[in-house]
């Protein structure tokens, strides 16, 4: 923390203005060329940049928290909180979209061609943040992207991919948390019991719906077997094994029915924090979407269908990116497992009464 002559703080010093309002150096002023809106596109990237770099330092301390042993619900509280963070930041930098796009496609030309071959693909910040999050590397860009960077940028990346990922966190947390059985109680066979009953009156409706024709029956039908089919790998370890060998899963069984859990019975109360935290998580994914589909949206704004500075297809890859890489899909798609309230299993007093605020028992 920079200070004056007499100790105390001085604003520009504590900011560091002299380095920060002096880092634009538009290419087109080195060319000696007129390209009025280039510094609006330094500067917006550069706030790009500086608002990832404050997402990282809260994804790295919610990682840090979920990755211990045993997380208190103080410290839920807040992961949830940083989450919130992390995609209001989000929000508010895909605003700096339109601030960009006050530059007409025709002022982008201006200078564009003076910025071959850098690309936001060589934004380090954003790749590690890829990795941190747990996108396999199977949906994360081709590995070629490293040999456009510089050495200095390659090894933050390869750093990157030795640290502990958000995915890996939540799965780990997920899965130390208890099941809540007991002896004479198996939670997974009496939900199971209420599902298949949920199905059975879905089949016999569509049997007793008399404007259907045979033809709308049977694909209604087949639709709810597919349903069922997908409920009942939640039930059967081997065939959730199955699934996740093909791709089609990535959370652990045993994350998963713990999140199931937390959302069927989120209303009481030591389940609410987790349950939060879920949602956050889901929240911040399904943002970063958004995010990736308005950056793409706004490329195809600027560019059409021309390649990209760095080489890449431009709009067509970004928007393949934002429908593609979720990383939280499987916590996002338990939303169409669960069943209404009326018909799932009540928790036996053992279990309920260790899920409610300690002075309701008394």
């Amino acid at each position: 923390m920079s200070q004056t002559h007499d100790n105390s703080v001085y604003y520009s010093e504590y900011l560091q203005l002299n380095k920060v309002l002096e880092a634009q150096f538009p290419e087109s002023d080195k060319a000696g060329i007129e390209a009025h809106d280039e510094m609006l596109f330094i500067i917006t990237h550069q706030a790009f940049e500086l608002w990832f770099k404050q997402i990282m330092f809260e994804l790295d301390s919610v990682i840090s928290i979920l990755s211990k042993e045993s997380v208190k619900e103080h410290e839920i509280s807040l992961c949830v909180h940083r989450l919130h963070r992390m995609e209001s930041i989000l929000r508010m930098s895909m605003e700096q979209f339109t601030i960009l796009e006050t530059m007409s496609a025709l002022d982008f030309m201006d200078f564009r061609d003076l910025l071959h071959p850098a690309s936001g693909f060589q934004s380090v910040q954003f790749r590690v943040l890829e990795m941190r999050l747990g996108l396999p590397q199977e949906k994360r860009m081709n590995r070629a992207f490293l040999t456009a960077m510089k050495d200095f940028d390659k090894n933050l990346v390869h750093q990157a991919e030795g640290k502990a990922t958000l995915f890996e966190a939540v799965q780990s947390w997920l899965e130390h948390t208890p099941f809540l059985e007991t002896e004479d109680y198996l939670f997974w066979q009496e939900y199971k019991s209420a599902v298949s009953d949920t199905f059975a009156k879905d089949r016999a409706d569509i049997a007793n719906h008399e404007i259907l024709t045979d033809e709308e029956r049977v694909i209604r039908v087949q639709s709810i077997d597919q349903a069922e089919s997908s409920f009942n790998s939640l039930f059967d370890e081997g065939t959730y094994k199955e699934l996740m060998e093909k791709g089609e899963r990535r959370l652990s069984h045993k994350a998963t029915l713990a999140a199931l859990f937390i959302q069927l019975y989120r209303d009481y109360p030591l389940l609410d924090h987790p349950n939060a935290l879920l949602q956050a998580i889901c929240g911040f994914d399904e943002t970063l979407s958004v995010w990736r589909y308005r950056h793409a949206s706004m490329t195809m704004r600027m560019i059409g269908s021309r390649i990209g500075t760095g080489g890449s297809s431009g709009f067509h890859y970004l928007a393949h990116t934002a429908l593609k890489q979720r990383v939280f899909g499987d916590i996002t798609s338990l939303s169409g497992m669960l069943i209404p309230r009326r018909i799932t299993p009540s928790l036996p007093n053992t279990i309920s009464e260790r899920l409610k605020f300690t002075f309701e028992n008394e």
